[in-house]
């Protein structure tokens, strides 16, 4: 293990993590964070980036530690040391399981997401079904190939996810009423850190760079790409929440399903070229949640491979062959209602791959050299 090729420069894996952080939430967050912070809704997305820095640096500092070994190849060196490497492979076995079954999951609900918007708000007359089929025949095909064909992909299409992020607050803040930020007033610190912990699962795709970190060609800057991927997320998600908040106001929020997107529609007034910004925004976004559930899915897929030592050939029937019970699993919210109470709950399972599983392995790699380091001081005083 360990052998694959590196050739993932810096500026690749900058577009792999916020594409990967950036999907469906970002329609549906102004609301979610407004509701019981209402004015100061925006701090959530502030109190999630914050919440994510600690795992996020876990992972950076592992990949320093392994360089050019995936978090499939260093959870056994990690749990068992190089003297004990069975013994690694065996407990690393339950951290295989909760990454790559959050993995399915998380890319189930992503891809759910994805065609509930697309039949609600653009494809009326068209069946959900076939909207899953087409965003998962996509990218089943993407599976068939190596990693770089994935990362030339996220490359390409990360310039057109820019514009509506900065695009949108530009449009709607021009027409929008500044009384609805105010007061400027933290009721309860308790609301602020629920509303933080609920908003992380927006940032949820960077614990991936477990992943892809250990494809990074040598010398990539993984710590740049770490600080400036989440600033550039948190920035994002603030500005969206702000923008939902100044235009509707709070309370107006919680009766929209899609409150991003009737910000991009409050657009048409302000003389813009386009008649109907939206289906421009649509257009962006269907891109972003694309690469969002192609990043999921081709890791999960690709960890898979990595596991059991196999090659592209492996990776091309498992991937065939996963993609059929992940087709119904993301058909089992019985409606809308009820997708968005299944991916509340999947959220608390989330933390156990995302924070749980790369902070213990930092911990423990830490610990273990801290302690070989002091026996080593010991002995030398020894002699």
């Amino acid at each position: 293990m360990g052998n694959q090729t590196r050739y993932i420069s810096t500026w690749q894996l900058i577009s792999i993590l916020i594409s990967s952080m950036i999907g469906v939430g970002i329609l549906t967050m102004p609301r979610t964070t407004s509701a019981t912070l209402h004015q100061m809704g925006w701090l959530g997305p502030i109190v999630g980036g914050m919440i994510t820095l600690f795992p996020l640096l876990a992972i950076v500092y592992l990949s320093k530690q392994y360089p050019g070994l995936t978090f499939v190849e260093y959870s056994p060196l990690v749990l068992g040391g190089r003297r004990n490497p069975r013994l690694g492979r065996m407990l690393s076995y339950p951290l295989m399981f909760l990454f790559i079954s959050f993995q399915f999951m998380n890319a189930g609900m992503v891809a759910r997401g994805f065609g509930e918007v697309i039949v609600t708000a653009v494809l009326l007359e068209t069946p959900l079904e076939m909207i899953l089929l087409t965003l998962s025949l996509i990218v089943l095909y993407l599976c068939m190939f190596e990693p770089e064909v994935l990362v030339r992909v996220n490359e390409l299409l990360f310039p057109i996810m820019l514009i509506p992020i900065f695009l949108i607050p530009y449009v709607t803040f021009s027409a929008a009423s500044w009384y609805n930020l105010l007061p400027l007033h933290i009721d309860s610190w308790k609301d602020v850190m629920g509303t933080g912990l609920g908003t992380f699962s927006l940032y949820t795709g960077f614990e991936l760079m477990m992943i892809y970190f250990g494809l990074a060609m040598p010398g990539a800057r993984i710590a740049l790409t770490s600080w400036i991927g989440l600033c550039f997320a948190v920035l994002s998600y603030t500005l969206t929440a702000a923008a939902g908040i100044v235009v509707f106001g709070y309370e107006e929020l919680q009766h929209l399903i899609w409150p991003t997107l009737e910000i991009v529609k409050t657009a048409q007034s302000t003389g813009w070229f386009l008649e109907r910004l939206e289906s421009a925004f649509l257009t962006i976004w269907m891109a972003s949640v694309f690469t969002a559930f192609g990043n999921m899915y081709y890791s999960m897929i690709f960890a898979i491979r990595l596991w059991f030592g196999k090659g592209i050939r492996f990776q091309r029937v498992t991937a065939t062959i996963l993609m059929f019970p992940l087709f119904y699993y993301s058909l089992l919210p019985q409606n809308i209602v009820a997708f968005f109470s299944y991916v509340k709950k999947l959220t608390y399972y989330g933390y156990l791959t995302t924070v749980f599983i790369p902070i213990l392995l930092a911990f423990l790699h830490w610990s273990r050299q801290s302690t070989d380091s002091s026996v080593a001081e010991s002995k030398k005083g020894e002699t």
